[in-house]
């Protein structure tokens, strides 16, 4: 009995020596993992996974965006707006719509000469005055300097009596002219100026005769680039009974002109 004790004892002493070599062999195949940094390869980086609601704080709320000069409060405003043109020293010329009243500022796009505006407000710089603009037809906003703006307002609509007219066309020293007429005579004359597509009219009333017994008519009018008032006479040569195909003088702050009635 005892000398099987003894071997059984030295068989349970080989398993127990064989468990733990085979334990030991296993803890040494583990392969230990890096550990992780904050740095990433150059062009490795993906867009952070988006947090949900529970994992975060609450978010504040994005900040407005900053109003728009001209509506924000740059300058003075022009209460009520008013209504302008787009003028310049060339017919063809592209004047800038500017995001601030300054020509370092970006430039939105740009209007042409004769384009309707309405200015909403306005403000001083070294460089003169700027208006805060909204084009009439386009509903662009934005700066123009002063200079390219006529200030002064644009021709009013014709009026009805104008509209029903008959009229005389003609050229002034780089004016179109357009003399409107009816049953009791010759009442406006319309000019254009073909440079700057500045509109500007005078109203015509009878002054008796010219020295040659022709109907004559006078007025005034004042350009928008001056502020001045001018004298306009009409001198209708068909004898008080104007008709397709004939003709009337004209006269505007001593420029000298003519006219064809249609």
């Amino acid at each position: 009995m005892v000398r099987g004790n003894g071997w059984m004892a030295l068989a349970l002493c080989g398993v127990l020596s064989l468990t733990a070599i085979g334990c030991r062999d296993r803890n040494d195949s583990v392969v230990e993992v890096p550990p992780v940094t904050d740095e990433q390869p150059a062009g490795d980086a993906t867009e952070p996974t988006p947090e949900s609601p529970s994992d975060t704080a609450s978010t504040p709320a994005p900040a407005p965006n900053p109003p728009e000069p001209g509506v924000g409060g740059t300058g003075e405003a022009v209460n009520p707006p008013q209504a302008a043109q787009l003028i310049a020293a060339q017919p063809e010329a592209q004047i800038n719509l500017r995001s601030q009243p300054t020509t370092n500022s970006d430039a939105r796009g740009y209007g042409l000469v004769g384009d309707p505006v309405q200015l909403l407000r306005s403000a001083q710089a070294s460089d003169g005055t700027w208006y805060f603009v909204k084009f009439e037809k386009s509903g662009a906003e934005g700066w123009i300097r002063g200079d390219f703006i006529n200030t002064e307002g644009r021709a009013t609509p014709l009026s009805q009596r104008a509209d029903t007219s008959s009229t005389c066309e003609g050229l002034m020293e780089g004016m179109t002219v357009t003399a409107f007429y009816d049953g009791n005579g010759f009442h406006l004359v319309r000019f254009v100026n073909m440079e700057t597509n500045n509109t500007f009219d005078a109203a015509l009333s009878r002054q008796g005769s010219s020295n040659q017994g022709q109907p004559l008519y006078q007025g005034s009018t004042s350009p928008p680039t001056s502020d001045r008032s001018y004298p306009v006479t009409l001198v209708d040569l068909s004898g008080g009974t104007p008709r397709s195909g004939s003709q009337v003088n004209l006269s505007y702050a001593g420029i000298e002109g003519s006219a064809t009635c249609e």
